[in-house]
């Protein structure tokens, strides 16, 4: 794969990510971080994924803001980029395998950073929202499924999509001949 046709895409998933982070929010939990992560690892690998990742959320908490929450959100998203490649065959598979695989890791990443960063909220609850105990981290929980919802429904349509398209441009039997 040439280094060039690389740094586009890279600075591409960044750039829509960033993008919709900041100026075009498109609702809860709807967000590009997860697709630009997962396509990262999956065709170059962890190092980059984790980088990448970490580039955006810093970048994107610098623009929007954050509270104490976000050593939450933060290993929320780079714990799955350090762990994708332990996704069973996500790396080997190619075509509608690998699309089908990669929305699973998504989903699957989707479920880690659901429970973490709302054990962190219960945790840190800056608020008072919630009591110490377990019934208070269950609360928390129920209260966040809507998020976990859109999140599901982001994953869904963007991870596919993007395994998709990078299935397209990098695949040689499959590139499109734009020549013709």
């Amino acid at each position: 794969m040439e280094i060039h046709k690389t740094k586009i895409i890279i600075v591409s998933l960044f750039a829509l990510a960033f993008l919709e982070r900041v100026f075009f929010d498109l609702g809860p939990n709807i967000e590009l971080v997860t697709t630009a992560m997962l396509l990262t690892s999956v065709y170059w690998g962890i190092k980059q994924s984790f980088w990448l990742t970490l580039a955006i959320l810093a970048t994107t908490d610098i623009a929007i803001g954050n509270t104490n929450i976000f050593i939450f959100t933060w290993t929320g998203f780079l714990f799955p980029a350090i762990l994708v490649d332990k996704f069973p065959g996500l790396a080997k598979s190619f075509g509608l395998e690998k699309i089908f695989r990669g929305t699973g890791a998504g989903i699957i990443s989707n479920l880690f950073f659901f429970f973490w960063t709302n054990f962190g909220v219960w945790l840190l609850d800056s608020w008072g929202m919630y009591t110490n105990g377990l019934s208070g981290l269950m609360m928390s929980y129920i209260i966040a499924l809507p998020f976990l919802k859109y999140q599901f429904i982001s994953t869904l349509v963007f991870v596919p999509l993007g395994f998709t398209v990078l299935e397209v441009l990098l695949t040689p039997d499959r590139r499109l001949n734009l020549a013709e």
